[in-house]
């Protein structure tokens, strides 16, 4: 059975007629009802039932077009693979990620990359901001996760940005604002705002995202790293406050997360890399990824 006739029981299921699947294929309607027939014939079922406005697919037909659907995809994987080993496209890429938003970071796009170029190697690097933008400047790895609006005073470093995400603020569950849904900054301008010493890069990132709203902590803590928030929360009533997207360990029950409701407050995250890298395999990354 060719794979152009699966292609088109596909489009008749999913456009519900013959004549926009067929224009969708560019193909005429009898060229399409021939080769419909011509499967019916070899498989010795019916799989379409036909009337003047529309066609429905019988019991055999719907488990042809399940079936037709994973043999394309696979069929179409294969073309991909074989396409990229003829291209010779093989190589390392270096990835720095941040490890707490792994899985939101490169997942998709690196199963996406896999995919089409299987004879690419990956090699992670898991790291804190501050650590990626070093491992960048320093070339140990060819692409990082940096906050979209850190100040770099590199010339090399290109930004790419690939995700927005509104922010949130964290407190203990004894704290007397823990009980509200959802905050706004002005409720917060008289807390003690928590930040890390070790993490510059993400400080600055979110203090540029609040004075955008117009938000400066007043007041400020400083604890060593991200797996200290959550002690130093439940120890004091400061408050941290975050970008969405990721959970901190060991705060279930003890601590509570509300959104912060402003206007344009955001926090950005790109795909850094150096201007002057010449792997070839950046520019098929960031493709991707747009």
């Amino acid at each position: 059975m060719r794979i152009e006739y699966m292609r088109e029981l596909i489009a008749i299921k999913e456009l519900g007629n013959y004549s926009k699947a067929a224009r969708s294929l560019f193909i005429t309607q009898p060229a399409l009802s021939r080769h419909i027939s011509d499967m019916e014939e070899e498989l010795g079922v019916r799989l379409l039932n036909r009337n003047r406005h529309n066609v429905e697919l019988t019991e055999a037909g719907m488990k042809a077009y399940t079936r037709f659907q994973h043999i394309v995809q696979n069929y179409d994987l294969l073309l991909q693979d074989i396409e990229s080993l003829k291209l010779g496209i093989s190589g390392t890429l270096r990835l720095g990620m941040l490890y707490y938003t792994i899985q939101q970071d490169y997942s998709s796009i690196i199963s996406k990359f896999a995919g089409r170029y299987p004879c690419v190697e990956f090699k992670k690097y898991y790291y804190q901001p501050h650590e990626v933008f070093s491992a960048l400047e320093e070339e140990r790895i060819d692409i990082g996760v940096l906050p979209g609006n850190v100040t770099t005073k590199s010339m090399e470093l290109q930004f790419q940005e690939f995700h927005r995400d509104g922010m949130e603020v964290m407190m203990s569950t004894t704290h007397p604002l823990a009980g509200k849904e959802s905050l706004v900054l002005e409720e917060l301008t008289a807390e003690e705002c928590i930040f890390l010493k070790n993490d510059p890069i993400t400080n600055e990132s979110y203090e540029k995202a609040l004075a955008r709203c117009g938000f400066i902590a007043r007041k400020k803590r400083y604890v060593e790293d991200l797996e200290s928030v959550p002690l130093a929360l439940q120890n004091s009533r400061a408050v941290y406050i975050k970008a969405k997207g990721f959970r901190l360990p060991g705060c279930d029950g003890k601590i509570a997360t509300h959104p912060i409701e402003a206007k344009q407050l955001y926090v950005s995250k790109a795909y850094a890399y150096r201007a002057d890298n010449s792997n070839p395999l950046i520019p098929l990354f960031l493709s991707l990824a747009k």
